[in-house]
């Protein structure tokens, strides 16, 4: 089959969205950042993750546009890593927020990775996909964690989610002490 011409070039994905998911995927602070987000919203224990992964989304978007626009909150790396630091917490701790204050928190992390990952530059960002593809890696790994919540809590009950969650802020305190 790959023999008849295009269909090779079919099953190919274009370079600019597979640069733009790589990039939540692959960088340790949003990986683990937004994996930790979605474990926490999905420990929260109110059945509806969805909205609080909404607004990290809208609020990452949001945060990113302004970024892309001039407007650079100082330090926001720093922060994102400490948001690492503060959600491991929180996991290992298993402690819940009230609704209000969840999705607060979930927009303010949002928002730092939207700003991280608005600073992103090179080439490869001018391509029309590299930002749909950077929004669906996202997706992508924050609805993981949502899942990764189900499966840890069949594997060992709370306390694997303690665990990640311990795994979690070390990887931001690491981060934070520029040993990573």
């Amino acid at each position: 089959m790959i023999l008849l011409p295009g269909l090779g070039q079919a099953a190919s994905v274009p370079p600019g969205l597979s640069a733009g998911i790589a990039g939540p995927v692959l960088t340790y602070v949003h990986l683990f950042g937004l994996l930790g987000l979605g474990l926490w919203l999905d420990m929260q224990g109110r059945g509806t993750p969805g909205a609080g992964a909404g607004l990290a989304l809208a609020a990452g978007i949001i945060a990113g546009l302004l970024t892309r626009a001039g407007l650079h909150l100082p330090f926001a790396g720093l922060a994102l890593e400490a948001s690492l630091i503060v959600l491991g917490g929180l996991l290992a701790a298993t402690f819940t927020l009230p609704a209000v204050v969840g999705l607060v928190m979930a927009a303010a992390v949002g928002a730092l990775h939207g700003i991280s990952l608005s600073q992103w530059g090179g080439p490869v960002t001018g391509n029309v996909l590299f930002w749909p593809g950077m929004l669906m890696g996202c997706v992508l790994v924050l609805s993981s964690g949502v899942g990764l919540s189900a499966t840890l809590y069949q594997i060992g009950g709370g306390k694997a989610s303690r665990v990640a969650g311990g795994g979690i802020a070390l990887l931001g305190l690491l981060m934070l002490l520029n040993v990573l």
